[in-house]
C-alpha cells in the first residue's frame, strides 16, 4: 500500500497536525507501508522535494492562499498512490485540489476538529457549512473523527464518518518525567503561540496564584505563529511578572526535554480543541495538566486524578483550584503524574497506527490483514 499524506502544516513547524502526520508515517514505515508526504503552502516559493526521517517529503506551493488556491503539479505527484490521506480542517482548499486534480483516488479525510474553532470569517463559515460540506465530503471512503465531538458534527453531514483518534510519540516524551521532587508551582506551556490558544489567559493565571501568594515560575515555548510575542512582553510588564513568566520563541527537543524534568505542571489556555495532542504529550511527560473543561480534552483530563480544570476569569473558584494543585505534597504530585502518563499510554502510536491501517484498507476495499489487527 502507497499512501499519500496531504498536509497544510510540516516540521519543522509545530502543531498537532504535523505531529500527527510525521509520526503516523513513520509507524506504518514499520508496517510495510510506504507513507509520503506533501506539505502544501502558500509558503513555499517553489515545489521541492526532500527525505526526512526516511519519509520522501514533497513541499508544494499554492497559488492563492490556504484557503482558496490551486496546487500545481499536485495530480502529477497523486498518481503514484494508492490512496489519499487528506488532512484538511477547513475542508476548502486541499480538498478542492484533490477534486479537481485527483478525483478518481480513493481518498480518506481526518477531520482535525474542523473549521470551527475562531471566530474569524463567520458569514463565510457559515455558507461553506450549509452549502459545501455535504458535497465536499461526499469525495471520501471514509471520514476520519479526530474525537467523539467531531464524529457527532461531521455526522450531520456525511454517514461516512468513523471515529479514528489520533495519537502521540509516548517514548519521546518520557525522559521528560521529572527527576527531582516535584513542584506544582513550576509550569510550562509549549506550542504554538497563536489567539486560539489563548495564552495571555495563562499569564493573568499566574498572576492570579501570584495574588493567593502563590509563586509560579513558567515557560512559555514554542513558534510565534500568530506574531504575539510582543504583546506577551508587554502584558507580563504591565502585570508585574518579570520574574515569574519567560518567553521561549522556539525550543529544540532536546532543551524542551530538559525543561520538562524540571517542572510539573503543563497549561493552556486553549478555547478550542480539535483532539489535543500537545496536551496528551505532556501527560506523556508525566504533567499534571491544567486546562479548560472542554470537549475533547476532558475525556482524558479527569479532574484531581490527572489534572485540573480553570475557567480563566481570574475569580474565585480559579483562584481556589490553584491554592489547591500549589498545595500538592511530592506522592500527591507523583501519583497524578503517574495516572497523566496511564492516561496518554492508551494512545501511544503503536497501538493508534493499527487503527488507520484497517481504516485505509477497508477504504481500499481490501480486508485488513489479519496481523493489522492481531499485533
Amino acid at each position: 500500500m502507497k499512501i499519500l499524506s496531504m498536509t497544510p502544516t510540516y516540521f519543522p513547524e509545530v502543531g498537532g497536525i504535523e505531529s500527527v502526520v510525521r509520526e503516523l508515517a513513520v509507524q506504518l514505515a514499520g508496517h510495510g507501508i510506504t507513507v509520503d508526504v506533501a506539505h502544501i503552502s502558500p509558503q513555499h516559493a517553489e515545489a521541492s522535494k526532500t527525505r526526512v526521517d526516511g519519509i520522501d517529503l514533497y513541499r508544494l506551493p499554492v497559488t492563492g492562499n490556504r484557503l482558496v488556491g490551486h496546487v500545481p503539479g499536485l495530480g502529477a505527484l497523486a498518481a503514484g498512490y494508492d490512496l489519499l490521506h487528506v488532512h484538511d480542517p477547513q475542508l476548502m482548499m486541499l480538498t478542492g485540489n484533490v477534486l479537481l486534480q485527483a478525483r478518481r483516488l480513493p481518498a480518506v479525510l481526518s477531520t482535525h476538529g474542523g473549521f470551527r474553532h475562531t471566530r474569524k470569517l463567520r458569514a463565510f463559515k457559515w455558507f461553506h457549512e450549509h452549502l459545501l460540506m455535504r458535497p465536499l465530503l461526499r469525495h471520501y471512503a471514509k471520514v476520519l473523527a479526530v474525537s467523539e465531538s467531531d464524529r457527532l458534527y461531521f455526522s450531520g453531514f456525511s454517514d461516512r464518518v468513523e471515529t479514528c483518534e489520533n495519537g502521540i510519540a509516548f517514548a519521546k516524551f518520557q525522559p521528560g518525567r521529572n527527576t527531582g521532587t516535584p513542584d506544582p508551582t513550576r509550569w510550562i506551556y509549549w506550542g504554538r503561540w497563536s489567539r486560539n490558544k489563548r495564552i495571555d489567559a495563562v499569564i493573568d493565571a499566574v498572576a492570579l496564584a501570584r495574588d493567593q501568594g502563590i509563586a509560579v515560575d513558567l515557560l512559555i515555548a514554542g513558534p510565534d505563529f500568530d506574531h504575539l510575542g510582543d504583546s506577551f512582553k508587554a502584558q507580563i510588564e504591565a502585570l508585574g511578572l518579570g520574574d515569574s513568566v519567560r518567553l521561549h520563541a522556539y525550543i529544540e527537543d532536546a532543551a524542551l526535554l530538559e525543561e520538562l524534568r524540571q517542572r510539573s505542571v503543563f497549561i493552556t489556555g486553549s478555547e478550542y480543541e480539535g483532539f489535543g495532542v500537545g496536551i496528551l504529550e505532556a501527560m506523556a511527560a508525566g504533567k499534571i495538566v491544567v486546562c479548560r473543561d472542554m470537549e475533547p480534552i476532558n475525556g482524558f483530563v479527569q479532574r484531581g486524578v490527572n489534572g485540573f480544570f480553570l475557567d480563566f476569569d481570574r475569580g474565585a473558584k480559579d483562584a481556589a483550584v490553584l491554592r489547591e494543585l500549589a498545595g500538592l505534597d511530592p506522592a500527591r504530585c507523583a501519583e497524578m503524574s503517574i495516572a497523566a502518563q496511564a492516561t496518554a499510554k492508551r494512545h501511544d502510536w503503536e497501538q493508534v497506527a493499527r487503527k488507520f491501517e484497517a481504516h485505509f484498507a477497508e477504504a481500499l476495499g481490501r480486508a485488513p490483514q489479519a496481523a493489522a489487527v492481531q499485533r
